[in-house]
């Protein structure tokens, strides 16, 4: 018998697809419910040449909130409303948060003084659980607070589609739409 050498192993490259981080090969099974598969999905849907450049995820108002990239990451963008809301601590105590100046240009820390003088209350800048800066007043000024943030950064362009109220921990509308029209 002759010696006959034995082929070497050769290692298996895998390549894995840039919008899921798989195997192509697995992309038809990940679960039909996960970011991954629907931005693959798309992406087979919208062919080659457009792929994932053009799609977008936009709010209520038609402003584009995320854009993805290639790879498959989301780059989200700030939205650009202001929510007030009130907070009772210690039974009687209230306290009126705002939230989403600083996406309109606004700088907080005189933002702040504002409104503690225009309240004769006490107004301070705190963190919010989600890690963002926001504005706390002393006392119930929400109706107040959202026609002053309205007049007074007008030129940063704050309108009255942009304010919003938290009522039963529901978003809903400051103004009416018969409000926004009379502008």
């Amino acid at each position: 018998m002759a010696d006959v050498a034995a082929p070497s192993p050769q290692p298996v490259k895998v390549e894995y697809d840039s919008i899921t981080g798989v195997p192509s090969e697995f992309n038809e099974f990940l679960p039909k419910d996960s970011e991954e598969y629907k931005r693959w999905k798309a992406s087979q849907q919208a062919g080659a040449e457009g792929g994932l450049s053009d799609l977008t995820l936009k709010d209520k108002h038609g402003q584009v909130i995320e854009k993805q990239l290639p790879g498959g990451k989301v780059k989200k963008k700030a939205k650009n409303e202001i929510i007030l809301e009130t907070n009772t601590r210690s039974r009687k105590k209230c306290v009126t948060t705002i939230l989403g100046l600083e996406t309109f240009g606004v700088k907080l820390p005189e933002a702040a003084k504002l409104f503690g003088k225009k309240f004769a209350s006490g107004a301070s800048i705190t963190k919010n659980p989600m890690e963002k800066d926001q504005i706390e007043v002393q006392g119930d000024f929400v109706e107040k607070a959202a026609e002053l943030i309205v007049k007074t950064y007008k030129d940063k362009g704050v309108t009255k589609k942009h304010v919003f109220a938290v009522v039963d921990k529901k978003t809903v509308a400051m103004f009416d739409e018969e409000d926004e029209d009379e502008q």
